[in-house]
């Protein structure tokens, strides 16, 4: 599967931003992540692993030049370490030119949904 490349704004209070991109493998969403202050000095990309069975809810918000992800786990400490999470949610920001990416990425958590 292809990765969804995506943005994180709001890092640090502002002084931040993360870049990365998302994928699935094996039973696992995967989010390579790596962090820039205040636009510059890249820091080597960290993987962040989340059981698909740990997702708590996934929603999508189509906008007119981005997208957001909102994603949250149970239990919410899952994503505590990703840069970006406020309040156990991490917000992803996927530009509309791979919205394609993002609908198969949807797809496949869609699968995994439990109600």
């Amino acid at each position: 599967m292809e990765s969804v490349p995506f943005k994180v704004k709001e890092v640090d209070g502002g002084f931040s931003e993360a870049h990365g991109s998302a994928y699935i493998e094996g039973d696992d969403l995967v989010l390579d992540v790596e962090k820039a202050f205040l636009g510059h000095f890249m820091r080597k990309s960290t993987l962040f692993r989340i059981e698909l069975t740990d997702l708590d809810t996934v929603r999508y918000k189509k906008g007119l030049i981005n997208d957001r992800l909102e994603i949250r786990t149970r239990p919410l400490d899952r994503l505590a370490r990703i840069p970006g999470v406020t309040k156990g949610t991490l917000s992803i920001v996927v530009s509309k030119k791979n919205r394609g990416l993002l609908n198969v990425l949807l797809d496949r958590l869609d699968l995994w949904r439990v109600d």
